[in-house]
Order: C-alpha cells, then structure tokens, then sequence
C-alpha cells in the first residue's frame, strides 16, 4: 500500500516538496493525481491538498506560495506551535499551518533569492526567518516530516513507512601548497604573482611557517586519517588549488594520503559565468591527484549566492555541494538535516544538484569553552539522531594538527566522532 496525493493543481513546486518529504525523508512510496474520481475510488491511504478536503481522507489546506510560479514578495502570516512560531497559518486542517509551503519556503531558500534580488549585501542569518521563528537550531522540516507520519500512523495503524537511519559526514578542507620552481626566469615569476597577483599561496605559508602557525598538510592528513578509521568513520576531504600550473604544486605525498579517501574541490563561490573556467581548471588539477574521481563534488565557503553560485558549478559537471550552511552561525540554512535536490527558484525546476547541508564548524566552537563546545556537538547531533538524518559539520584541516593553537579543536574533533558513533 502507499500514499496517494491530491490536488486540483499539480505544480512543480508541490510535487517537488511532497516527493522531499514522504519519500526522501519518510521513505515512503507516493502517486499523484488531479483526478477527483479515480482519488476518492482509490484504495490508497489518501492525502488532499487544497482549499477543502473531498471526503474523510487526511486533509492539509494549502495557502498560495506552492501554487505560484513566481518570485513574489511575502510576509507569511504565523501561528504559535508548541515553543515556536511557525509560518503559513491556516484553519480546518491537520496542521495549524501549511506545513508544505513552510518547508518549502525554506528549503528553497526563498528569502535569500528575494535578498540577493534587492541588494548585493551579504544575507545575514540574524535576519532570517528560520531566526525569527527560533527554529534556525533544529532540523525544522525533518520534525515536522515526523509529525505528519505520527498524524498518517494514527489514522491508519497498519501503514507502514521504511525506516531511515542516523549518518554523520563530516568534510575537511585545506589548500595545496606550492612550491618554487626550477630556473631563474620561472622563480621570477612565481614570486611576481605571489606578491602582486596573490594567485599562489607560497609567501603566506612561508608567512605561516615562519609564525609557528603553519601546518604540515601531509602529516596532519595521516593522523586525521588514523583517528578516523579508529572511529570506523570516514571524511570528506576538499582539497582548494593555487592559481598557478600543477607543476608548481606539491602533489606527491598528499596524493598517497588522499589516495582510500573521498574528496572533492574547494572552490570560491563563482557569481560570474566566468568563473566556470576556475572552477574547471580546479577539476582538473583535482582529477590529477584523483585519477579514478567518479563523483564530482564541491564547497564553498565564501558567500553562497542564489541562483548563480550553484548553476555554475553544476555547469561544470558537479552533482554533489557541501555549501549550504553558514560558516560562522549555527544552524540548519535549509532547515533539514536530510540531503536534498537544489530547486532553482529561477528557473522553477528541479536541478540534479544534490545539497548536503552542514550545521556547525571549527570556527564557532573556537570561541566557545570546551565545556559550552561539547554541549554544542551534543546538542546538534541528538536533534539530528532524533528525525534519523545525516549529521554535517566542516573543519579546516590546521584546526586538527598538533599545534597548541589548535589542541582544543582537534580533541573536539574525536568527541564528535565518538559521540556521533554512539
């Protein structure tokens, strides 16, 4: 037996939103029709969406957002809900709001592409809505996944949805040293761009070095991968290449470490179609020390622009990001804990770009205390073990070397694998 979906309409909006939920999230199997007759005659555990239910199935009312095929400026109007508010209130339904276009509000990103569309300022998550409605700390859309399955259960005893289990990912990034190259002529101008065009990171790890805060990238990728692997978990590495020939970058013993591990690019958010051949050559230097790469994946850790920033590096054959998250915030960005495919608001279609959304990283919990930071990684990782979802979180790999600057963060690190693995 599965679900059967109604409505009157059938929008790409809707049918992406309701695939995310009762299939990505609850894994359950759904069909979908506009038909009133073949929908009442059906043998299916039935769900109307819409302005008023057809029978005695199980009844959502719907407000407009889901059914519009434009970028509209809205304020949803709000409801209390248990500790929080929540938007798109409305009566005589299973929920006191429509908890579809809620989900899709957010997951979408819709008040970023409203942002970006009347400013170039940097989109703030104190001003989000998800921070309005103190729901920025939970996987809001995964909740209320459950909440509706607890809703079907009670209606229909016997249905039974497939369970989903806990993951956790978490992602390393670092840059490629680079290195001077042989001859009078070609050191002459590697250190022009070094020093004039910054296309190469030589001075400032020389800089680092020299300061006592420099890493060395081949020693810290080796013990990152033993405490891993004694934590039977893996990582995700993305590797970020200097602006300059691959023969000018140290490969040799990264390659060897790199060689069982899952990795991807560290790129620059690329706002300008331009910068696809950026985000090309990145590939290709990253293919080189990965020759057998199947997967194309990425993140982004600067300014996360929509539409732009992810169609170009779908653009470039990129199927996979690990951007969607805020660097120096807590929080769930797309309110979900659950992978999902990108939905362009622009374009109003769905994308093959998958979306895995972290919730933490090193650079907040350096300014907490270990006790605070610990609780932190506690906290985040029971609300995502509870809907069953995939816990993300993003390092940098200095933040798990051995240096004194550091030794708070790498204990950090084994915590959250342990307690993750628990």
């Amino acid at each position: 037996m599965q679900l059967i979906i109604f409505s009157n309409v059938l929008t790409p909006r809707i049918k992406y939103i309701f695939n995310f939920i009762f299939k990505d999230i609850l894994k359950a199997e759904i069909e979908f029709t506009g038909n009133r007759q073949y929908f009442l005659q059906s043998d299916h555990i039935k769900i109307s969406y819409g302005d008023e239910p057809l029978g005695d199935e199980l009844f959502f009312k719907s407000t407009p957002l889901l059914f519009s095929n434009k970028l509209e400026e809205i304020k949803p109007k709000t409801v209390s809900f248990g500790e929080y508010q929540v938007p798109f209130a409305v009566e005589r339904s299973a929920l006191p709001f429509d908890v579809f276009a809620a989900s899709f509000f957010m997951i979408s990103r819709y008040e970023e592409y409203l942002h970006q569309r009347n400013t170039v300022e940097e989109f703030k998550p104190s001003k989000s809505y998800q921070h309005k409605w103190r729901v920025l700390d939970r996987p809001i859309i995964d909740e209320w996944a459950l909440i509706i399955k607890s809703i079907i259960k009670k209606k229909h005893p016997t249905f039974k949805f497939q369970e989903k289990k806990f993951q956790h990912q978490s992602t390393i990034h670092f840059s490629m040293l680079t290195h001077l190259p042989e001859g009078f002529l070609n050191r002459t101008k590697f250190i022009f761009s070094a020093v004039f065009k910054k296309e190469n990171n030589y001075l400032s790890s020389k800089f680092d070095r020299l300061t006592g805060v420099g890493i060395n990238n081949e020693q810290v990728l080796e013990e990152v991968n033993k405490i891993v692997a004694s934590k039977k978990n893996k990582v995700l590495y993305f590797v970020d290449f200097p602006d300059v020939p691959m023969n000018f970058i140290k490969t040799d013993s990264i390659s060897k470490n790199l060689n069982d591990q899952s990795v991807g690019l560290l790129n620059s958010c690329a706002n300008y179609k331009q910068n696809i051949t950026e985000i090309k050559d990145g590939l290709v230097k990253l293919k080189k020390i990965r020759p057998n790469l199947i997967t194309l994946t990425s993140q982004q850790l600067e300014v996360l622009k929509f539409p732009i920033c992810y169609l170009n590096i779908l653009n470039s054959g990129i199927m996979s990001d690990y951007s969607m998250g805020y660097s120096n915030v807590l929080g769930f960005r797309a309110g979900t804990c659950t992978p999902f495919s990108w939905y362009d608001l622009q374009l109003e279609k769905v994308t093959p770009l998958m979306v895995n959304s972290y919730c933490l990283t090193d650079h907040i919990l350096q300014f907490l205390t270990r006790e605070e930071a610990v609780k932190t990684i506690h906290s985040y990782i029971d609300a995502v073990k509870m809907v069953n979802g995939t816990f993300y979180s993003s390092w940098n790999l200095k933040s798990l070397s051995d240096h004194p600057k550091y030794k708070k963060l790498k204990s950090l690190f084994s915590e959250m694998l342990s307690y993750a693995g628990n």
